[in-house]
């Protein structure tokens, strides 16, 4: 369907001449990435009102977002597949905050924090087959995403000094979502090579 929608928005562009034909490939891809971005906006907007949870599904974006940009690792092979485990990652996010009792929080923290800064000094960024990196953006995408995890550490601390321990854990939910991803990424460039 974002496919779809991408080429037609295109299409529209080519015969108005807003866009040269030879840049269409471009074009599409830019289109598509920006439609399945709005979806999975709106996704998160939509689940935030139904879990009553707006700050922590705001967090949880702030600190996974950048961080994931930067680290990489497994990517699903389609919007679809994106968009469905996006929701699914908000979902069990939502549903960890209302359950993780206010004296295991910390500990909690302090473990999915711990594994994300450990895998992401260790591992990032993970390449895929359909995203290989160079050593250039290896170097790079690896710095970044070490200084990334370390100011969403500090984010983390500040939180949790401050008494907001629901929100440090919207911190630390990202970077356990960031671990799951590069650990599946890991698994799956292995299997690949094999």
């Amino acid at each position: 369907m974002i496919e779809r929608l991408a080429e037609g928005l295109v299409s529209w562009q080519i015969k108005r001449n807003y866009i040269p034909l030879e840049e269409q490939n471009l074009y599409r891809y830019g289109f598509e990435l920006l439609i399945a971005q709005a979806v999975n906006l709106l996704i998160a907007c939509f689940l935030a009102i139904i879990f009553h949870e707006y700050l922590t599904i705001s967090i949880f974006l702030l600190s996974f977002i950048p961080l994931r940009s930067f680290s990489g690792g497994h990517h699903a092979d389609n919007y679809q597949v994106c968009t469905a485990l996006s929701a699914l990652m908000l979902c069990i996010a939502c549903v960890m905050v209302k359950i993780i009792p206010d004296e295991m929080i910390f500990a909690a923290d302090l473990l999915f924090c711990g594994v994300c800064g450990i895998s992401v000094f260790a591992f990032a960024p993970v390449g895929t087959d359909n995203k290989p990196l160079d050593e250039k953006e290896k170097r790079r995408y690896g710095k970044c995403s070490r200084i990334i995890w370390g100011i969403e550490a500090v984010a983390w601390i500040i939180c949790y000094g401050a008494q907001a321990k629901r929100e440090s854990l919207g911190v630390t939910l990202g970077h356990l979502a960031v671990f799951v991803l590069l650990y599946v990424g890991i698994m799956k460039n292995k299997k690949l090579k094999k």
